[in-house]
């Protein structure tokens, strides 16, 4: 059945205008609602990017007194190793002589004794050679030449090889009939030191 409506148009025309102002205010509400969750968005975007643009502004002073403090520590480390280059120049080739006269004293063989010893190093090693050595001595025999030659070229003598006798001629001491010689020895790189590495010391 048709529902009859007995109202007076004019309620049913307030009422619809009373719903249009309702839909238009609500509206106008989500609008509001709308923008002001986006400013306060963007607002949020905005204060974080700034935090973050002092922080690195931040990070960049720290960065720029590092680089203040390695630059000083650069002039420190170059002239360590200029330092340390003169050190290494000075000792290149250094020998132990200590060690060599040690040695020299335990292996001449008894029936030999040696009068004039003299070394010299080379300006340059020269394929790992690092100075040479000259002897003269006396033996009471040409055999205890020999023995001289193989005492200094033995493998206890570290550091010296390629031992000749240049000259070897007959004497007399007194009564007793000797053989004085001349001789030549070179001195490998174990005849070196390492003074320089333990002088210079290692920097990280």
């Amino acid at each position: 059945m048709r529902p009859i409506n007995l109202l007076p148009p004019e309620f049913a025309r307030e009422r619809s205008r009373r719903r249009r102002v309702f839909g238009v205010i609500l509206v106008a509400v989500v609008f509001v609602a709308a923008l002001a969750g986006g400013v306060l968005f963007w607002d949020t975007r905005v204060q974080s990017a700034r935090d973050d643009v002092a922080a690195q502004q931040d990070r960049n002073r720290e960065l720029e007194l590092q680089v203040v403090a390695l630059a000083e520590a650069g002039d420190l480390r170059e002239q360590y190793q200029e330092r340390a280059g003169l050190v290494r120049t000075a000792l290149a080739g250094d020998v132990d002589w200590g060690i060599i006269l040690n040695d020299l004293s335990r292996l001449v063989p008894p029936r030999v004794w040696v009068e004039t010893l003299s070394g010299a190093v080379l300006d340059e090693p020269v394929e790992g050679l690092v100075g040479q050595l000259t002897f003269s001595g006396v033996g009471f025999a040409f055999p205890d030449v020999s023995e001289w030659l193989r005492a200094l070229d033995s493998e206890d003598f570290v550091g010296i090889t390629g031992t000749w006798v240049s000259t070897a001629s007959q004497s007399d001491v007194g009564d007793t009939e000797v053989v004085n010689f001349s001789s030549n020895a070179v001195l490998t790189q174990a005849a070196a030191t390492n003074r320089a590495d333990e002088l210079v010391p290692e920097v990280p």
